[in-house]
């Protein structure tokens, strides 16, 4: 539900105070509450907290008392905050929300009329690392994504609340954060403006550079790594040990020389429902999809995979080899391809995939194109977590209106990533940055050993998922006794078989102090892989009863249902033995708070819930906007030099070119200027203008702020020709003629075509169909390197092409493609 009404609102301020560590974050959020009606309230706040946070406190504070919650199994704490406010005292309720992992709910009972209450929630988490793992990145959500209900024809109302969302709250936020200095270089935020201080020894300072900051956008901080950092780090507490390992590509070509290739499974997936059919996205998803099959390396396997009200797939296996004969079936598929599925039913054919997992030594890559809403958000990712340690999803929100609770909470359960795609854009572009990450090396089947003197130890996560080149590995020792020590002289190692992938001592470790940091996040860790596990279906074999199929059928269905009822109690029941052991909130506990108050009664308390403020994300959602024409955006983008569709067109642009347009400090989204000490967003001129200009009847979305996870890269020396961005088509008609095998087959007329020489300029240094191949390479990598999203797969296979013709002799490859980047 929308509303502009103006409402009483019992929350008046959000303070933010976080402490940063290089691999985790200690979070305090302050809510501060006011009765201004003339009688009791029950206040309620829906809100959101990443679900990788280990939540270890919750505090009331009214007047002169404070009331520190205890956590207890959900049902029990929920009795007791309705008994206590039956029996007329305070009572302060904080849990989990069941069907949003990421959505929790604060309830105040009886705020007195003209009392003020402050709630303070506590939590630790793990920070990710980016853009290469160059950066650390901090995001503390702010907003819960609202989802429209064609049953409802509007808005739904979160976590099972009657809450509405509004244009504008008059509640705010501030934002304090200290980052401790080791390894950390710049900060930057691509989300808000921000003013750092480097004051203290150990700490660098953060605050909000604008006062009255709105609830509207997640709060993001980037800070840059320092080039001297290990890719393997320890931590140590008391009872409790934390191992992060970050592989280089140098970690991969030791684990190659020494165990060979490790092969991906590549599955495409596509929504066909008749909602594709409008503004050519269909055209533009068979586009993505011809870069896909171009792009796959040699004897990998892939599938293609149509969804609507039904799945269909190119083969019947869940992969088939990737050949030429299988390529050829490809196109003549992908041709044919129509948005004439019907609706947007995506579990099916996931739940297809998630019964077959990838074959022996593969990981699986998906790539999932849709536009549209689904109703089973919550249903379709659970069933992606329990795919996690075989399979990564990249998604793709296509158009003015996809599922971004969808195609967010699928990249993040599957540890993937999503990128949304505004209309009438090229999506090839797009999905050939995502598979770029998607064909990087990985490592399976990785072995932890905790050398701790025999010490008996809970690892986790329990099962290790794959691991990418740059991308960071957690894992934790956690004891039973809560204050064991560690001999320093112990160890941790990561093996393969055989292989050492890493070995690191205790005594090379970061103690953390007594703050129980690490021993909350590794019994999260654990909470988390219950959450997620995949109950095994029943392959139990019925010996009694009758024998007629109909019977025997039900009676199987019994037992199986029996059997994962008895599975989900005891993940249940260890869920909540983890969560009560480490004060750690679970959706299966909660934190209670009574407050006692003689002579008093609440029977004239009243409800209020806080309204919650639009996401910039979800303004497309709202009928009251009209969406705002591409084309005129693009066309004011460039005007006014703001990114005013969400497409990043602007910061393309900018990195493109390594320019900075719209004089914000920033090229593409990245600093400037060297100085970390101050930031500026871009500038919103162009937006308001046309605001005003369009009198509020069209909806321009606000300046898009997430951050680039590319490097900038820059133009040739044909930068200086305006028409040379628009280039993407010569790009993609180089990829349409690479043969299957990698190489290029063109004539002296098309050389010459390309590079401004004849083809007998280069014929002395190899035979032609070396030759050929080479060319291409170097046009792609010097003329057209604004592009490598683009062509990234294609020359990769193309360098494997060459390098086989060479006779594997990969110096006689880079003295070749030096020698003719000379000579172009």
């Amino acid at each position: 539900m929308l509303s502009n009404t103006q409402l009483y609102v019992p929350l008046k301020r959000v303070s933010i105070s976080a402490t940063i560590q290089s691999y985790a974050a200690n979070v305090c959020i302050t809510q501060i509450f006011r009765n201004d009606e003339r009688t009791s309230i029950e206040a309620v706040y829906c809100f959101p907290i990443e679900e990788q946070a280990a939540i270890y406190s919750f505090v009331a504070r009214i007047d002169d008392r404070e009331i520190i919650a205890i956590l207890k199994e959900k049902k029990k704490a929920q009795k007791d905050y309705n008994d206590a406010l039956q029996a007329g005292h305070g009572a302060y309720l904080f849990e989990q929300n069941d069907q949003s992992q990421d959505n929790f709910i604060v309830n105040i009972g009886a705020i007195p009329s003209g009392k003020e209450c402050q709630i303070i929630i506590s939590y630790v988490s793990e920070l990710d690392l980016v853009e290469n793992s160059t950066k650390i990145r901090f995001v503390l959500p702010t907003t819960i994504a609202s989802r429209y209900n064609p049953s409802q024809g509007g808005i739904s109302s979160p976590a099972n609340t009657t809450s509405i969302y509004v244009h504008s709250s008059s509640y705010t936020i501030d934002f304090r954060c200290h980052v401790n200095k080791l390894g950390i270089g710049q900060i930057n935020s691509p989300s808000h403006p921000i003013q750092i201080y480097s004051n203290e020894q150990y700490y660098y300072t953060i605050i909000f550079a604008q006062q009255n900051t709105q609830l509207d956008r997640d709060i993001i901080l980037d800070m840059q790594l320092t080039a001297d950092r290990s890719n393997t780090f320890v931590a140590v507490e008391a009872g409790a040990v934390m191992l992060s390992f970050t592989p280089s590509d140098n970690d991969f070509q030791r684990f190659r020389n020494f165990h060979g290739q490790m092969m991906n499974e590549f599955i495409f997936i596509i929504d066909c429902s008749g909602s594709m059919d409008s503004d050519n996205k269909i055209g533009l998803a068979r586009q993505a999809i011809s870069l896909f099959l171009k792009s796959l390396p040699l004897n990998s396997y892939f599938n293609i995979i149509r969804f609507g009200s039904k799945y269909k797939s190119l083969f019947k296996d869940i992969t088939d080899i990737y050949n030429e004969e299988n390529t050829e079936k490809a196109e003549q598929y992908i041709k044919k391809i129509r948005a004439n599925l019907g609706g947007t039913e995506l579990l099916h054919s996931l739940q297809w995939l998630e019964g077959q997992p990838p074959r022996q030594g593969h990981a699986r890559q998906i790539f999932l194109l849709t536009d549209g809403e689904i109703s089973n958000v919550e249903e379709v990712i659970d069933l992606c977590r329990t795919m996690a340690t075989s399979t990564r999803i990249f998604s793709f929100g296509l158009g003015s209106s996809p599922s971004r609770s969808l195609v967010k909470g699928l990249a993040r359960a599957t540890n993937g990533r999503y990128v949304f795609i505004p209309p009438n854009s090229s999506v090839d572009f797009y999905v050939g940055e995502q598979l770029q990450k998607a064909l990087q090396p990985c490592i399976m089947n990785i072995q932890v050993n905790w050398h701790l003197n025999r010490m008996p130890v809970t690892s986790a996560p329990t099962k290790i998922p794959p691991i990418y080149a740059g991308e960071r590995l957690i894992i934790y020792a956690l004891t039973d006794n809560k204050s064991a020590q560690f001999d320093p002289n112990s160890s941790v190692e990561l093996t393969i078989e055989q292989y050492r992938l890493c070995e690191t001592k205790l005594f090379q470790s970061h103690s953390v102090g007594s703050n129980n940091m690490i021993t909350r996040l590794a019994a999260k860790a654990l909470i988390l892989e219950l959450q997620h596990v995949k109950l095994p279906s029943s392959q139990s074999k019925i010996s009694f009863g009758s024998l007629q199929n109909s019977l025997l059928e039900q009676q199987s269905t019994l037992v199986a249902y029996n059997e994962d009822k008895i599975a989900k109690h005891n993940i249940k029941k260890r869920i909540t033995e983890l969560s009560l052991q480490y004060h750690i909130l679970s959706h299966h506990t909660a934190f209670v708070g009574v407050e006692k108050r003689i002579n008093s009664n609440n029977a004239d308390m009243i409800l209020s819930e806080v309204p919650i403020q639009i996401s910039v994300d979800d303004q497309h959602l709202y009928a009251h906007y009209g969406a705002m024409n591409s084309r005129l955006a693009n066309m004011l983008e460039r005007r006014y030099g703001a990114d005013l569709n969400g497409g990043g067109y602007l910061s393309r642009l900018e990195r493109a070119i390594g320019r900075d347009i719209n004089g914000d400090g920033y090229i593409g989204g990245f600093s400037s200027s060297s100085n970390p000490s101050h930031y500026s967003t871009p500038s919103n001129l162009a937006r308001q203008f046309l605001r005003s200009l369009l009198n509020d009847y069209t909806h321009v979305p606000s300046v898009q702020y997430s951050a680039v996870t590319d490097t900038p890269s820059t133009f040739s020396h044909h930068s200086g020709d305006p028409q040379y961005i628009y280039n993407q088509d010569s790009v993609r008609h180089l990829i349409a003629q690479q043969k299957f095998d990698g190489s290029w087959d063109l004539d002296s007329e098309s050389i010459e075509q390309l590079t401004g020489h004849s083809l007998d300029t280069f014929q002395q240094l190899a035979n032609n169909q070396i030759i050929v191949s080479a060319i291409v390479i170097v046009v792609l990598e010097t003329s057209f390197a604004a592009f490598s999203s683009l062509w990234y797969g294609v020359v990769l296979k193309a360098r494997q092409r060459l390098l086989y013709l060479l006779g594997n002799d990969s110096n006689k490859l880079d003295a070749l493609l030096a020698e003719i980047r000379k000579r172009l």
